[in-house]
């Protein structure tokens, strides 16, 4: 027969590990949600720097888009001031001069493009046809060809230099620092849970679902961010193309994340399913 103290302590003792599982499952639900959250913040670090932070990404997006053709344009207003044709002035020259200022940006730099070698292109063309009348430009005033050429740099330069340049220099050094920052930061947590887990022997159990729910936020958080970029873009009328552009391809990178966090969620899933079935044989 059962005592009444027996009783009490029989109780005691279930509360009491009543409370344990618990603070347990408390507990298991925090580590998942912070491994969810470090992967999805990772996932999104990892996507701002192959994309809209790194420099070879920008440069193609803009050497393809009509963007391009607005920065050209900016360009021959000033190369006309000074009797130049526009016609100098090919793709490839273009690319160039847009892949300097491209870099100069990215560095934290104002833009100081070099059109020297615009103005030697004219010079040839120009000598070529004075040649069939005995004449050069070696005959004009020394000093009179780098003259122009500074002047035009200068004034190309100051009409590409806005605020917004400034604004947009700025920015980027700020998202750097901004995205440099959580991604060491969900690296971090994500080896101490991944340290956690071994320790408690739960971290492919863990790490499946991590995994899982972490792509689904992130895929989610990319397409949101998608979205947003194709509204702004409707009204900019001039940068709308160039916003969708970037926006799909943006995109389109995040989904290769995607897949690859998916394919180590589901790689988890079959170990696990591996654990399952051969733990009762031994």
């Amino acid at each position: 027969m059962t005592t009444r103290s027996e009783l009490r302590r029989t109780q005691r003792q279930e509360k009491v590990e009543q409370s344990i599982e618990a603070t347990s499952q408390k507990h298991h639900f925090l580590y998942c949600l912070w491994g969810v959250i470090c992967v999805t913040l990772l996932g999104l670090a990892l996507l701002v720097n192959s994309t809209l932070l790194n420099v070879n990404f920008i440069k193609k997006e803009v050497t393809s888009s009509s963007l391009e053709s607005v920065i050209l344009s900016q360009v021959n207003s000033s190369l006309t001031q000074y009797g130049i044709s526009t016609s100098v002035l090919q793709k490839s020259d273009t690319d160039k001069l847009i892949n300097q200022a491209i870099d100069q940006i990215y560095a934290g730099e104002k833009i100081k493009l070099d059109l020297s070698p615009v103005v030697n292109s004219v010079n040839s063309s120009v000598n070529s046809q004075l040649a069939q009348y005995g004449l050069s430009t070696s005959m004009l005033p020394a000093g009179s060809s780098s003259a122009i050429t500074s002047n035009i740099n200068s004034m190309v330069n100051s009409q590409l230099n806005t605020p917004e340049v400034a604004q947009l220099i700025n920015g980027i050094k700020i998202a750097k620092t901004i995205t440099n920052f959580i991604l060491a930061i969900s690296i971090i947590g994500l080896i101490v849970l991944i340290l956690k887990g071994l320790w408690r022997r739960h971290l492919i159990s863990s790490f499946r679902w991590i995994c899982l729910w972490g792509t689904i936020l992130y895929t989610g958080t990319v397409m949101a961010i998608h979205a947003l970029a194709l509204q702004i873009g409707e009204g900019q009328p001039d940068l709308g193309p160039f916003i969708s552009q970037v926006a799909n391809d943006f995109q389109q990178t995040g989904f290769h994340i995607s897949m690859i966090i998916i394919v180590v969620s589901i790689v988890l899933f079959i170990l696990q399913f591996v654990k399952r079935k051969w733990r009762p044989r031994q």
